[in-house]
């Protein structure tokens, strides 16, 4: 569209008449109930978040599980109260 044709379809926009809108034809209505009705089962948005539900669900379970066998896992608690005894010092020397 270039910059002449956009002014002439506006003042062409403002110089059409209003005319009121007539009742639609009788089976419209029901048409496009149903087939609003048929399309809300088949919605793909519906399935992706079911889809994201359940993905949810399993990471979570999964971080449930990594947490639990990583305070079950013997031995770790020493080496890592060792790390930070060892940072600390680390840090220590190296303050002025």
């Amino acid at each position: 569209m270039n910059d002449e044709s956009l002014p002439r379809l506006l003042d062409a926009a403002a110089k059409a008449s209003c005319e009121a809108v007539g009742a639609p034809p009788l089976g419209l209505e029901t048409r496009v109930l149903a087939q609003w009705r048929a399309a809300r089962e088949d919605d793909a948005p519906a399935f992706l978040f079911v889809f994201l539900r359940r993905a949810m669900i399993a990471a979570c379970f999964v971080f449930i599980l990594s947490a639990a066998w990583s305070f079950t896992r013997p031995g770790i608690g020493l080496a890592g109260e060792e790390a930070v005894q060892l940072d600390y010092q680390i840090q220590m020397s190296l303050n002025p």
